[in-house]
C-alpha cells in the first residue's frame, strides 16, 4: 500500500473513478469541500465519475440528497445504490423464486412502499424476510427474536444495505449488514446487495461500457466494503483513512489484518488535491 498526499498523484493512471459517498464525499449533513474539488478536477481531466453507495434508498433519492448537500449533477456520470440493485433483483428473481410475502425486519413504511412489498407480521405466512437501513441506537440483541423466527421457518433474508456500520453525525451505528452476517453465521440463507458483491459492479461496467478494469479506481473508506469490493472485482483501490476506521488507525492489531486481507493499492487521509 502506497500512502499519497494528493489525489492528483493517481489521476493520470485511470479513466473511471468509483466513489463511495458517506465518509468520502460528505458526512450526511454537509459536503466535504476538498472532496468536491477532487470531483471538479476529474471533470477538467475528462474522467468518468461513478457514485456507488450502500444505501437501501433508490438511486433517485440518493441523487436528491446529493443535490441537497450542494453537489452539482454535472459532477458525476452515474449513480447507483444497493437499494436500487435490491429492487431490480426483487422484481426479476426473488418473487419468482420464493413468492411475494415479506416478513420485515426493521423496514419503514417508506421502504415497504419503495420496494412494493406485500408484508406480513406472521412469519409462518412469509416467503422471505428483508432488512434495510436501521434506526439509530439498535443493537444485535434487538433482532434475536426475529432471527430465531425466520431461522425456524428457513426464510431467506434479503439485505438491501450490507454495511456493518453507518455514520451518524459523530458516532457509528449498527447497519443491516451486521444482522445479515449473524443470520448467515447461524446457517441462514442471505441475499446481500451492494458493495462488495458483484452485481452492483456489473451494473456499472454495463452502464459505463467498461471493459478495461485496469483503468478503474475504487475510492472508499470501508475496508470491509469499498476496498473489499475492489479486490473482489480485481480493481485498484484508494483507501480513505479518516473515515469509518478512523478510531482504529492506532490499533495496529485490528487494522493491519484488514489491510493485509483487502490490500488497497493507495491510502490517503482524506480526499484532497
Amino acid at each position: 500500500m502506497k500512502n499519497i498526499s494528493s489525489f492528483k498523484n493517481v489521476v493520470s493512471k485511470y479513466d473511471y473513478f468509483l466513489f463511495d459517498q458517506w465518509g468520502v464525499l460528505h458526512n450526511g449533513h454537509k459536503k466535504f469541500i476538498e472532496a468536491e474539488k477532487c470531483l471538479e478536477y476529474l471533470k477538467l481531466e475528462n474522467k468518468k465519475i461513478i457514485l456507488i453507495s450502500n444505501s437501501a434508498s433508490p438511486t433517485i433519492q440518493s441523487e436528491a440528497n446529493l443535490k441537497r448537500l450542494g453537489f452539482s449533477e454535472k459532477l458525476f456520470d452515474y449513480c447507483i445504490t444497493s437499494g436500487q440493485i435490491a429492487l431490480n433483483n426483487i422484481k426479476k428473481d426473488i418473487y419468482k423464486k420464493f413468492g411475494r410475502k415479506c416478513y420485515p425486519l426493521e423496514l419503514s413504511k417508506q421502504k415497504i412502499k419503495y420496494f412494493n412489498l406485500d408484508c406480513t407480521k406472521k412469519v409462518e405466512s412469509a416467503n422471505f424476510a428483508m432488512i434495510a437501513d436501521l434506526k439509530d441506537g439498535l443493537s444485535i440483541l434487538d433482532f434475536a427474536e426475529h432471527l430465531d423466527k425466520i431461522m425456524k421457518y428457513k426464510l431467506p433474508l434479503l439485505c438491501a444495505n450490507p454495511d456493518y456500520l453507518v455514520h451518524n453525525k459523530n458516532t457509528l451505528s449498527m447497519s443491516g449488514g451486521t444482522v445479515a452476517e449473524l443470520y448467515s453465521d447461524l446457517g441462514g440463507t442471505v441475499f446481500r446487495y451492494g458493495k462488495p458483491y458483484e452485481p452492483i459492479y456489473q451494473d456499472i461496467f454495463k452502464k459505463m461500457r467498461i471493459t478495461n478494469l485496469s483503468k478503474v479506481l475504487v475510492i472508499g473508506d470501508s475496508l470491509w466494503h469499498d476496498i473489499a469490493g475492489g479486490k473482489k472485482m480485481k480493481l485498484d483501490s484508494l483507501w480513505i483513512k479518516n473515515g469509518i476506521h478512523k478510531s482504529k488507525l492506532k490499533k495496529k492489531d485490528e487494522i493491519n489484518p484488514l489491510l493485509e486481507k483487502y490490500r488497497p493499492k493507495y491510502a490517503i487521509s482524506h480526499l484532497k488535491l
